[in-house]
């Protein structure tokens, strides 16, 4: 039945020929292959696979890992668009030295002391994606590929990936209810369907599927993930490639996308796209909007609401730096030429229930805030946080993620400025800042069109605290915040702690941040700001700038007034 799997993949040279976004890929591609045509590929050194076991390191280990799979992404597209012996010969080389990798999973998910079997067939998101990869390059060119080469790849995948599931041993994310369990399983199961026989295929299809449903239990029905969007697009774009290929497996017979919560979940991005490309980067989130065309595409033809923007913010063949082929592949062969582009966000609201987010755009500013509670996936100790771009400009922003390392998941985690809530917007009350823990949650209690209110009470492990409210009021030259503080003993204080994107200046009557002022009654404050950089995603320095209002209480019952007025300036292109 694998004559059935993954047929759009014939279509990639004619789309290619059609789609300018895609020739240009192409043409990066080649110039990014000549880099390692006459290179000798790196080995996978001990040395560098022990690092992240002493000092907690992932990125030594881990920048020859990808560049093996980046050279795996180039010379496999190369094959599939022209007869070159040289590109066929470098495919095969690489293919080789990923066959020869010690194990396919990565130090920082392999516990540590695991004996030499555990750790070669240890199935981790890497090694559940290599075997998927590797099986779909067999398929698609077997006919270049050497018999060697295509034996060795079934035997790699079956001795490191399938037999051990086979097995029934257990897997750590098997009831993960995250991207983990989207990834593992949709890789694993369409390994399965490419190199499994039908009674393997149907031994496994139950398991696979169950863990499958624990990922879609990590969503409300409204759809939203609490992740973010990069976690949105790496979690269901592998749900939706099993998705697919099962469904062709079967003849059309077993479809998981014909669910109304899965259609949710494929039209929830569109809701976080902000002009210049920014977004919503509540969690581990990155700072700019990117979409998987190919998969966009794709689900377009499925769930017609969905909105396909255009290619500024399309991710390009580097663009993820994990390298991951599944994506690639679908961008050539998914990508529909004809499709129609949205290029500008829709003014209006929307209200996430069961994550607790909260979206607005306006001609003239985005805001978005948020609730839940500080044990999600991802974490970041940020009840009550809201966000605010004028204009394409970010003013009042979260800084997303921080750089990856075994500490950041770890219990020292919010020591660590992107995940404490110090580097969120949020209040500071008797010197007490936001823990982690299901226990610390906020709720919505209203949400409209010009209104928006969160009790953020329970994000604070304060008894004397009888009351945190956050009030948002919508008008379309400035938003006011106003925060309700109720006690029940004398003698607290509190600090309205906010990040900036750009350095504000202290003025008259508050704050000027860029084409925004922030009004208060400034003689009941103390004001401090500071600037603070820190290591993000792939140990990028960037640098915010917080500010601290503090207020000394002198009643049990207090409210503070923030108008955060908006220069309305000619509307942004989306870049």
């Amino acid at each position: 039945m694998t004559n059935r799997l993954f047929t759009e993949n014939k279509n990639i040279k004619e789309n290619v020929k059609n789609d300018i976004f895609l020739k240009q890929q192409v043409e990066k591609i080649k110039s990014d292959s000549e880099k390692f045509a006459n290179k000798d590929i790196a080995a996978l050194t001990y040395t560098s696979f022990k690092k992240f076991y002493v000092t907690g390191s992932r990125k030594e280990y881990e920048y020859e890992y990808f560049l093996h799979r980046r050279r795996l992404n180039d010379f496999a597209i190369l094959n599939i668009l022209y007869d070159d012996e040289k590109y066929r010969l470098c495919l095969q080389d690489i293919i080789w030295s990923i066959l020869d990798e010690f194990t396919w999973a990565l130090p920082a998910h392999i516990p540590q002391n695991s004996d030499i079997e555990d750790c070669i067939t240890h199935i981790d998101l890497f090694a559940a994606e290599t075997a998927f990869t590797l099986a779909e390059i067999s398929h698609i060119l077997s006919d270049k590929l050497d018999k060697t080469i295509v034996e060795r790849i079934k035997y790699e995948v079956y001795r490191r990936v399938l037999k051990p599931y086979l097995s029934g041993r257990k897997n750590s994310w098997d009831c993960l209810e995250n991207n983990w369990s989207a990834v593992c399983a949709g890789s694993v199961g369409s390994a399965f369907l490419y190199f499994g026989t039908d009674e393997e295929i149907q031994t496994v299809l139950p398991r696979i599927k169950e863990t499958l449903e624990y990922y879609l239990k990590g969503f409300g029905d409204d759809g939203a993930c609490v992740e973010g969007i990069n976690y949105w697009a790496y979690g269901f774009g592998y749900f939706t490639y099993f998705a697919q290929l099962l469904y062709q497996y079967s003849d059309g017979k077993d479809n998981l996308l014909d669910n109304k919560k899965v259609e949710n979940i494929a039209v929830f991005p569109q809701k976080l796209w902000f002009k210049n490309n920014n977004t919503v980067t509540f969690s581990d989130c990155g700072d700019k909007f990117t979409q998987r065309s190919g998969l966009i595409h794709f689900l377009k033809q499925k769930y017609s609401q969905i909105a396909v923007h255009d290619d500024n913010c399309s991710l390009e063949f580097d663009g993820d730096g994990c390298y991951r082929f599944a994506h690639l592949i679908r961008d050539f062969a998914w990508r529909k030429n004809n499709i129609k582009v949205q290029t500008e966000s829709e003014n209006g609201f929307d209200y996430f229930k069961n994550a607790g987010w909260y979206i607005k755009r306006t001609s003239n500013y985005e805001f978005a805030a948020k609730a839940g509670d500080n044990k999600e996936s991802h974490n970041h100790n940020d009840i009550g946080v809201f966000l605010l771009n004028v204009g394409g400009d970010k003013i009042v922003t979260d800084p997303g993620r921080g750089e990856y390392t075994s500490d950041y998941f770890s219990s020292k985690r919010y020591k660590y400025f992107p995940p404490s809530a110090l580097a969120h917007s949020v209040p500071v009350v008797n010197g007490i800042v936001q823990q982690e823990g299901e226990e610390y949650r906020g709720n919505i209690v209203k949400a409209t069109e010009n209104e928006l209110i969160i009790d953020c009470k329970d994000a604070y492990n304060d008894c004397s605290l009888k009351e945190l409210t956050r009030k948002f009021e919508f008008y379309d030259d400035k938003i006011v915040l106003n925060d309700k503080f109720a006690f029940d003993t004398d003698k607290n204080d509190f600090t309205e702690h906010f990040v900036f994107d750009v350095k504000p200046t202290e003025c008259e009557n508050g704050l000027k941040i860029g084409n925004t002022v922030m009004c208060y009654n400034v003689s009941d404050f103390e004001c401090k700001i500071n600037e603070v950089t820190y290591a993000s995603h792939y140990n990028k320095q960037k640098t915010v700038y917080t500010v601290d209002l503090k207020h000394i209480v002198k009643t049990k019952t207090v409210e503070t007034k923030f108008e955060f007025n908006i220069k309305i300036l000619e509307r942004s292109e989306n870049k």
